[in-house]
């Protein structure tokens, strides 16, 4: 089980970083104003921002399920359902810069109710620094992408 899990943290840590990579590259594109496949940077980076925010959500519903009932994973569940639609609606209508502010609040409180509700679970501490740092990581390119709109 310990060689199991060494290697399971191992790979999780090495996917998780190297989804930074395209995070690295819209936030570019963003900054220096150049397209890709026909769309801005900022749509691109609002687009990969959403489906890391809802992969990460649907990571946090796995988890949920698996714990005991109880009002705070149904608030969970429903706070993160709340901040993944609204960034999606915001993207449907064309609005990237709006989209990329939700998102930023999105992971900003999907890690703060993820670290509070979800402490009984020991199953979470391996990847707590990784998680932060990650986090911490996103949310400087969120604003990055911002900054030059505002």
């Amino acid at each position: 089980m310990g060689n199991f899990m060494r290697s399971y943290k191992l790979l999780a840590t090495t996917l998780a970083t190297l989804s930074i990579i395209p995070f690295v590259l819209t936030t570019y594109l963003s900054l220096s104003n150049h397209a890709f496949l026909g769309k801005t940077g900022v749509t691109l980076f609002a687009i990969y921002s959403g489906l890391s925010l809802s992969f990460i959500s649907g990571i946090i519903w796995g988890r949920v399920i698996e714990l005991p009932e109880s009002a705070n994973g149904k608030r969970l569940l429903i706070s993160c359902y709340i901040l993944i639609s609204s960034a999606w609606c915001a993207l449907l209508m064309n609005t990237p810069e709006l989209s990329v502010v939700l998102l930023l609040l999105g992971f900003i409180s999907i890690y703060w109710v993820e670290n509070r509700w979800l402490k009984q679970s020991n199953a979470n501490k391996p990847f707590l620094p990784l998680h932060f740092g990650l986090t911490t990581t996103i949310c400087i390119m969120h604003l990055l992408v911002l900054y030059p709109r505002y």
